[in-house]
């Protein structure tokens, strides 16, 4: 459906060149995903901060360079696709150990480190998702705050949708995918 999509030439008259933000705006608010690898900005935490697997699994963003609708669309279906590889290619390698043989096992009665602030970050669809946990004196966690990446995009609507017609409202809200119910926007 994604091919009939991009084949459609009443599709593209409304998603090309609708909703551009520009590579120098995304870069200017600091947009991340989607958004930014659809304005030409290389980002992605598996690329920039890898880890175990990435170490090896190399990524590559997909990158845009229109800032349209158009674009955002076109890095998400290709997302879909490089993910669908990725996992046939690590399904059928005979390199895939089963779980019974990872070397990495739960520690059991793990104790953190008290009075600690530990931060982790994973690409997710929709970009970067920071994970921020703070224990106290004895070890137990007392605060833990999720950032959805939808934090960093939603300037990045608001200058997609100026100079647009009130009718390209809903397909550059929907070409963000943003979050409405993060507890931190």
């Amino acid at each position: 459906m994604a091919e009939k999509m991009f084949d459609s030439p009443s599709v593209l008259s409304r998603i090309e060149r609708t909703g551009v933000v520009s590579r120098e705006t995304a870069l200017s608010l600091g947009l991340v995903g989607m958004p930014a690898k659809a304005s030409g900005l290389s980002r992605d935490v598996r690329q920039s901060h890898p880890y175990l697997a990435y170490n090896e699994a190399k990524v590559s963003p997909i990158i845009k360079t229109g800032g349209d609708v158009y674009s955002r669309a076109r890095v998400r279906y290709e997302e879909v696709l490089d993910s669908i590889a990725r996992i046939e290619s690590l399904t059928s390698s005979r390199s895939f150990a089963p779980a019974s043989e990872h070397k990495y096992q739960p520690v059991p009665d793990f104790k953190l480190a008290p009075s600690s602030l530990t931060i982790s970050m994973v690409e997710g669809w929709r970009g970067e998702i920071c994970h921020c946990v703070l224990t106290d004196a004895v070890g137990e966690i007392s605060s833990y705050k999720i950032k959805d990446p939808s934090v960093h995009n939603w300037m990045g609507l608001a200058q997609a949708v100026r100079g647009n017609g009130i009718s390209d409202f809903p397909i550059c809200n929907k070409s963000f995918d943003l979050s409405y119910c993060g507890h931190d926007l």
